[in-house]
């Protein structure tokens, strides 16, 4: 036998080896180095299971007292930093059992009667998904209360609308933030489709094909808030498509932000000038005294590659994998983990930035100037006014731009004379339309960006979104 090779046997499958693991084995099987967070849903799982077997008179009520103290003196222990975790035992599952041992002795034996690893882990992973789930819609909500509240500040704000981030038409700035409420919304929708799905629980499902224990699965569902239990014990222990849904919202989440993210370091930036971002959320350079960067926007926009990452590689792991388990699965809660808590960060970030920024309306409204964005307005004045067919009036309004950036004026620049040499029916009254203010204001359609829609529009989604008033 190599040197290699001369490790302890595990002791909770000893009577099958006679040798321990490889010094690579060692390396590359354990994954107590990040599973360890599951250790709360372990033992909540764990209690759960024990109570059942109690109460299902499988294991004696007195092992059973004495495992749910022990299970709590472990619980102590992990809290208050007094738990050893050893790599030799792998996973949390084997590490809290291992511990269990050494404190109540043979009794603890008894847990895993009628319960694997298998339905173990995945029972574990869908209770720590659960609270994810919980944690990011309340983020969620944080950023859309922002949002609102900046909307509700904004509603009669001026700034310039683009399309291919060119100027377009005049919104207003609470306009333009009720977007990403609308985008954060459906985030949200998400996260409660995906948290519903996985309400059912696989404990007892066993190694995949169940358990010849007269256990109560519903029992062990309802004591850990489960709707139901798993119908299926193979699919219990196969499936994944909790984290893949979780991931799947994040990444959209994460994509939103970034969108959000880049339109902050736009705006913040001078050529733009229509916000101040927090100095907290900002930073200097290290040679350029005069710089204050948008580091909080730039670093939301980069990682949603990160948690987009996540996806793909979950997706990636689980494609080519036969029922029920492999231990590929073992790939899943590194992903997982890292792009939940990326994704919190990246929410925190952007609730911390909409609520502190400062909006420059001036610098909006003075932006307003360039790009003829009350083109469609006059355009749309010749169809109410003068009939004209929109085709027609469209590529009237398009020479009078032509004419517009020949002479250096804005289309309210235009000589009355010059316009009807154009299109003659155009009158005077046609000149009503081309204020932004005035073009904003017409807007009122449903959804629209007029001023009064904009607060009403707020004024709804508190009241969908948040539950009320302000």
């Amino acid at each position: 036998m190599s040197e290699d090779t001369k490790k302890t046997v595990n002791p909770l499958w000893g009577g099958r080896f006679v040798a321990g693991p490889s010094a690579v084995m060692a390396r590359i099987n354990p994954s107590i180095g990040f599973d360890r967070r599951l250790w709360a849903e372990d033992i909540e799982g764990s209690k759960a299971h024990c109570a059942m077997l109690v109460a299902q008179g499988i294991i004696p009520a007195s092992d059973g007292k004495a495992i749910l103290e022990g299970l709590d003196r472990v619980a102590a222990e992990i809290t208050e930093g007094r738990f050893t975790f050893r790599d030799d035992l792998e996973d949390i599952h084997m590490n809290i059992e291992a511990r269990l041992a050494e404190l109540i002795g043979v009794a603890a034996g008894r847990l895993h009667t009628a319960r694997s690893r298998n339905d173990q882990v995945a029972t574990d992973l869908r209770l720590w998904t659960r609270a994810a789930c919980e944690r990011i819609d309340a983020e969620l909500a944080g950023l859309q209360a922002a949002l609102i509240d900046q909307a509700e500040r904004h509603a009669g704000t001026v700034m310039p609308g683009f399309t291919h981030l060119q100027p377009a038409q005049p919104v207003t700035f609470g306009h333009h933030l009720l977007a990403y409420v609308e985008m954060v919304g459906r985030d949200r929708g998400r996260v409660a489709d995906a948290c519903r799905r996985l309400d059912e629980c696989p404990l007892g499902a066993a190694a995949l094909a169940g358990t010849s224990f007269p256990i109560d699965r519903a029992a062990t569902a309802r004591a850990l808030g489960f709707a139901r239990p798993c119908a299926n014990s193979m699919d219990a222990v196969a499936d994944r498509d909790f984290v893949v849904e979780v991931l799947a919202t994040a990444a959209l989440a994460a994509t939103h932000l970034s969108r959000l993210a880049e339109e902050l370091v736009l705006w913040a930036s001078p050529a733009y000038g229509f916000v101040t971002l927090p100095e907290a959320l900002t930073s200097g350079s290290s040679m350029m005294p005069q710089k204050r960067n948008p580091d909080a926007a730039e670093l939301v926009r980069g990682k949603a590659g990160r948690v987009s990452g996540a996806l793909i590689a979950t997706l990636t792991v689980l494609k080519g994998l036969a029922l029920t388990y492999g231990k590929d699965m073992q790939e899943d809660k590194e992903p997982l983990f890292d792009a939940v808590e990326t994704l919190l960060l990246c929410l925190a970030a952007s609730r911390e930035m909409i609520a502190g920024l400062e909006a420059r309306p001036a610098a909006m409204r003075a932006a307003c100037a360039a790009g003829y964005l009350t083109a469609t307005d006059l355009a749309d004045w010749l169809v109410r006014a003068a009939g004209l067919p929109f085709r027609q009036a469209h590529h009237a309004v398009g020479r009078l731009v032509r004419l517009a950036e020949a002479e250096g004026v804005g289309l309210d620049g235009l000589s009355l004379s010059a316009m009807q040499a154009v299109e003659p029916a155009i009158t005077e009254a046609a000149r009503a339309v081309l204020t932004v203010e005035a073009s904003v204001a017409s807007r009122s359609s449903l959804g629209g960006t007029a001023p009064a829609r904009v607060a009403e529009a707020a004024r709804a989604a508190r009241a969908r979104y948040l539950g009320g008033g302000a």
